[in-house]
């Protein structure tokens, strides 16, 4: 005769906010935005697919709660290589390998946060432009104010601009594997784009 054990499911009150965005954390790393759902937060807290309603309003609510997570930490890391360069090109350099890190140690993370498809929850999240952004943009204002950046000061919007599209747009290509590298894989398409603009920061 075989005996089947039941484990008893958590109850509502033995769950908190933070254990549901950590879960579901876990789960979009590892399966993306299409294998996020409720159930499947419950399945993995072994609650019931009500529990987690009692701390958010719907999932939608808690992928903008993982925005929020992310460009926090995601900040945060751009905030210390700004600190750790010793000029304006050394922090430029700096921010521009961090996110481009971020991006690939946090893909499906890093898709939500700057996916045009769930634009809305993005702009939910951040109603004014990303801290991450910036970041980047004071980065580069303080270099043409200092005048290592060989650029009026009235350039630097449209300068963080393009620079900010090329690397997301690097990053989409290695993303989705279309970013094609020379055999033996030691090219840095990173370090080669960023040269070609410290060219045009340096006015050559």
């Amino acid at each position: 005769m075989t005996i089947v054990v039941r484990h008893k499911r958590r109850s509502r009150n033995s769950l908190n906010r933070e254990n549901i965005v950590q879960v579901a954390m876990e789960i979009l790393q590892e399966e993306g935005i299409d294998g996020l759902s409720m159930r499947k937060i419950a399945e993995k807290l072994n609650c019931s697919v009500a529990s987690p309603y009692s701390h958010f309003k719907s999932q939608e609510e808690i992928i903008q709660v993982l925005i929020a997570k992310g460009e926090t930490e995601l900040t945060q890391r751009l905030r210390d290589a700004q600190k750790n360069g010793k000029n304006s090109f050394e922090k430029l350099a700096g921010i521009a390998r961090t996110y481009w890190d971020f991006s690939l140690n946090n893909k499906e993370l890093h898709k939500v946060m700057f996916n045009t498809v769930h634009g809305h929850m993005h702009r939910k999240a951040f109603p004014s432009l990303p801290t991450s952004y910036r970041v980047f943009l004071e980065t580069i204002r303080n270099g043409c104010v200092s005048r290592e950046f060989k650029l009026p000061k009235t350039e630097y919007p449209t300068i963080a601009r393009t620079m900010w599209a090329w690397m997301y747009g690097l990053m989409v290509l290695d993303l989705t594997n279309m970013l094609k590298r020379r055999r033996g894989g030691k090219d840095d398409p990173l370090a080669e784009g960023f040269s070609y603009f410290q060219k045009i920061l340096s006015g050559e």
